[in-house]
């Protein structure tokens, strides 16, 4: 018996159901009526195949001994059946033998099929030699020999026909067991290829953020600033950039006398406040050594003044703590530029916003200029 125990239980009870209007066939026969036998035989075989083969011995797949003695007392069933109904005069001799040929066929095996023939024609063999009396009589009656032979082609044909369906129920189970276990994997698999999909897009961002970024201060870096200047002149060729390029006053003496752990600490402090004052769509570089720029994108060059010099002023009032854990301040010159107005491209913009910081620096520096043309 193989397949799905739930499914041979359900269609061991839909064969017994369908041989209740046997039952009924003998009923109609008023004399059984007044017969008790036919009723207890009747109801030993409603529990039987309802309730104790589908939910009991067929519970899990059964073994041999569950199939021969649910098969067996089947048989036993069929032979008091006709024997209670008539004998060789019941309408029930011999069909009702097919039954238990039928049932072997179906949830046992193509040899149960056969031995279950086997055992109904020699049942209705002996039925007739009860008749007459004579094995050989019995033997040579064409009545009974045409039912042997009926029964052995039920159980070959029908018994052949459920094992080929059974095959092909099997190798459709496994294809799909195999589909399953395929997709199961190929699931498992894209999910870990999308897994590392995603862990090399994090990677690849992280590596180009760092390529972008000054290490020391967390801005953007200098050839980021190429880039970033060039998007910013393209998308703004109908409005307005300004650049402000701010340098540190004195910092190589600040280096030599403070040391450079605390020049790295100025840097930062300074990238800090730069970043804090100016607006969200502005963009803060390192320009490079202590040198710092800002693209401010729609801004008048006079705005951009006064942003200037608000970071300068913070910036002239803040002090760090040197390694010796003294308190110092430190100042910063800014130049500004701005397109169309004064430049008519990157480069000049660049130029220009220099050329504006070495005149705050000639000027005296810790000053904001802004670039004059001529």
């Amino acid at each position: 018996m193989t397949g799905d125990s739930s499914t041979n239980r359900n269609l061991w009870i839909i064969t017994g159901i369908a041989s209740v209007p046997f039952a009924i066939l003998a009923f109609n026969d008023l004399s059984l009526l007044k017969t008790p036998h036919i009723y207890y035989l009747f109801a030993v075989a409603v529990i039987f195949n309802g309730f104790l083969v589908p939910f009991i011995l067929f519970k899990e797949e059964p073994n041999w001994l569950k199939k021969t003695l649910a098969l067996g007392i089947n048989m036993v069933i069929a032979v008091l059946w006709i024997e209670f109904t008539g004998g060789i005069k019941s309408i029930f001799y011999p069909g009702f033998f097919l039954l238990p040929i039928f049932a072997a066929t179906i949830y046992c095996g193509f040899l149960d099929a056969l031995l279950t023939a086997f055992f109904g024609s020699a049942l209705t063999l002996f039925f007739r030699y009860n008749q007459f009396g004579s094995a050989k009589e019995a033997f040579i009656d064409a009545a009974v020999l045409v039912n042997i032979i009926f029964f052995f082609l039920i159980a070959a044909i029908v018994g052949y026909i459920v094992r080929i369906l059974r095959e092909q129920r099997a190798s459709t189970l496994r294809i799909t067991s195999e589909l399953e276990t395929a997709y199961h994997q190929l699931s498992s698999s894209h999910e870990q290829l999308q897994s590392y999909t995603e862990i090399i897009e994090k990677m690849n961002k992280e590596m180009e953020q760092l390529a972008i970024t000054d290490e020391l201060t967390m801005l953007y870096n200098y050839r980021y600033f190429q880039i970033a200047l060039d998007k910013e002149l393209k998308k703004n060729k109908a409005g307005s950039v300004s650049l402000l390029m701010l340098d540190v006053d004195h910092f190589k003496q600040f280096n030599e006398l403070h040391g450079h752990l605390t020049g790295n600490k100025l840097l930062s402090e300074i990238g800090r406040i730069i970043r804090e004052n100016v607006r969200d769509v502005d963009t803060v570089f390192r320009y490079g050594g202590e040198e710092f720029t800002v693209i401010f994108p729609e801004l008048e060059p006079q705005q951009v003044v006064e942003t200037a010099e608000k970071i300068r002023r913070i910036i002239e009032n803040t002090t760090i703590k040197t390694a010796a854990g003294k308190q110092v301040t430190f100042t910063v010159s800014a130049g500004i530029s701005h397109y169309p107005g004064d430049s008519r491209n990157k480069s000049e913009l660049i130029s220009h916003a220099d050329l504006a910081l070495a005149e705050a620096k000639q000027g005296g520096r810790n000053q904001v200029r802004i670039f004059a043309d001529g």
